[in-house]
């Protein structure tokens, strides 16, 4: 897996080199260009391979791990003070190389939509929290107030990834900027929780002509919605997105509050969504729609 994941970022650097350099020369992310014995390539492939590992805290994996037994794929690694140094210089080419996976996914028409609180700090420390000042915000979800952004992900039925956007906390799942830059290019049935309910005005702007159908649940006080008998099946697997939320969090480690800079927490984030569309088990769901849409025989006993 790791070669694999070097040679597709290599290849990718290689062809949007001039796209990178001028990025960074622009973005003023990287104020002293000095060249490192580490290529960008090696060091996304560094920060990406971290989050496929059992390790929970990034300087025992760069000493332990990757000073050790990655030795050899790596002869001319730098210290972990240089390294923690170079990290900035893969903030955009990390988010550009996440689109680009996306982009690889299957476009199957069937899509789950959610959004998953990033919390930079336990709310009783958010007055004194520096680290993150000027981006987080106070949010709340069905467990509580956080304080932090949110991170929105967009995956079909088979758990691949399709888009991404970070937003502050204080956004609602049903703002219509960002659900039109995740929805922009996408065609079928897109199904939320109840936190996607749109207005007439907002499902005009982003069905596009009924070229994308939003379904979700409805609340207890609301009129149900004429929903078709195949997308109602889709709704009741909306669970998948959850898994897929759950994955990127617990084993992908893309969430947690010991960061030193939000630069290196967007690229700790980024690293992680990246690191899941290069896992080979994602959670899947399909629905057997003749079995379900035919009548049971009369006269045939049912299973219990």
């Amino acid at each position: 897996m790791l070669v694999e994941i070097y040679v597709e970022i290599d290849d990718f650097c290689k062809t949007h080199q001039e796209l990178i350099q001028r990025l960074l020369k622009e973005s003023g992310l990287v104020k002293k260009n000095h060249p490192s014995k580490l290529n960008l390539s090696e060091v996304m492939t560094i920060l990406i391979y971290y989050h496929q590992s059992w390790y929970k805290d990034f300087k025992h994996y760069y000493q332990e791990h990757v000073q050790t037994d990655l030795r050899r794929d790596f002869p001319d690694l730098v210290s972990y003070h240089r390294f923690v140094e170079l990290i900035p210089r893969a903030l955009l080419p990390m988010c550009l190389f996440l689109n680009y996976r996306c982009s690889l996914s299957k476009r199957t028409g069937i899509y789950y939509i959610d959004s998953a609180p990033w919390q930079v700090c336990h709310p009783k420390r958010a007055q004194q929290h520096q680290v993150m000042k000027g981006w987080a915000q106070w949010g709340k979800t069905s467990v509580g107030w956080f304080y932090g952004l949110k991170y929105h992900l967009i995956v079909n039925q088979f758990g691949e990834l399709i888009n991404f956007y970070v937003s502050s906390a204080n956004k609602f799942d049903s703002n219509a900027k960002i659900l039109f830059v995740l929805t922009k290019n996408l065609l079928g049935w897109l199904f939320g929780d109840k936190g996607y309910l749109l207005s007439e005005a907002k499902r005009a702007l982003l069905e596009r002509h009924e070229a994308l159908k939003i379904f979700s649940k409805c609340r207890k006080n609301m009129k149900k919605q004429d929903i078709p008998v195949e997308a109602r099946l889709w709704l009741k697997k909306r669970g998948i997105i959850e898994s897929v939320i759950a994955l990127t969090k617990q084993q992908c480690d893309a969430v947690h509050s010991r960061h030193r800079s939000p630069i290196n927490a967007f690229v700790n984030l980024f690293a992680a969504l990246t690191a899941y569309t290069f896992r080979q088990r994602k959670p899947s769901t399909k629905i057997n729609l003749e079995a379900r849409l035919l009548p049971w025989p009369k006269g045939l006993p049912k299973a219990a």
